[in-house]
């Protein structure tokens, strides 16, 4: 609660929650219900991806995802990025990637899309699924790969990472993308800007993101506030939630 208050006294009126597996997708909805300015999404992250969705799951899943308080189906995606904490089988990941991407097609909703290393594998699986909408969470691509996912309709978010002096391929994709598909987040509590490396990410910095994105294309921070905020409502059809 005190992290929505702050966030509301900083400008940030609405936050969405990420669900990344079963363990916090149920939770996350019923913190959704329970607080103003908060709505949530149902996911199954690629480094909880060890084991392809069966028929219960998928059940409860749709059961989830088709609330009201949920805005999207995410995250999803591919992780090819491996640490000893993360070796799922690259098959496996797309085998659920792929559920979870037809689970977006039959309740109508964007996706949020995970992806670190596995550009080109999931821009693909992407492709077989005509229709689907949504977003490059935390976007960690370069202007190419940008160019890649406009293409395809989808929006692209920028985290802190923009704020990092040597994430050449953030900042240049965050200078030149059109304003009608950028979005930002926090990433919270993860990829804290720069003037708070080392600590806890929290919604009230997303503030320095957007001053920073505004400095890169040489505009006002309200101009890019106003115009990703409306984005976020329209993606994510927040006057539409409940």
């Amino acid at each position: 609660m005190q992290a929505l208050e702050d966030a509301k006294a900083a400008g940030v009126d609405t936050v969405i929650n990420i669900g990344d597996d079963a363990g916090d997708n149920q939770p996350g909805l019923d913190l959704a219900e329970r607080m103003p300015g908060l709505r949530t999404t149902i996911g199954r992250h690629p480094h909880s991806a060890g084991e392809p969705i069966g028929a219960d799951e998928r059940r409860e899943l749709r059961r989830l995802a088709s609330h009201r308080s949920v805005v999207a189906v995410g995250e999803i995606g591919l992780d090819y990025h491996f640490t000893d904490y993360h070796r799922t089988p690259a098959k496996t990941q797309a085998q659920v990637f792929r559920q979870m991407l037809g689970l977006a097609q039959e309740v109508g909703k964007p996706v949020v899309l995970h992806t670190r290393d596995a550009f080109p594998d999931l821009l693909a699986i992407l492709d077989e699924f005509p229709g689907v909408e949504g977003v490059f969470h935390c976007f960690s691509g370069n202007s190419a790969f940008a160019a890649e996912a406009l293409a395809r309709g989808f929006y692209l978010s920028f985290a802190g990472t923009v704020t990092y002096p040597t994430a050449h391929g953030v900042i240049g994709a965050a200078s030149i993308i059109p304003l009608d598909h950028m979005l930002v987040e926090t990433d919270s509590p993860f990829l804290p800007p720069q003037s708070r490396r080392g600590q806890p990410n929290a919604p009230r910095y997303l503030v320095e993101t957007v001053e920073r994105i505004a400095a890169l294309r040489g505009t006002t921070t309200a101009e890019i506030a106003q115009r990703t905020r409306q984005n976020t409502i329209e993606l994510f059809r927040l006057n539409h939630a409940g």
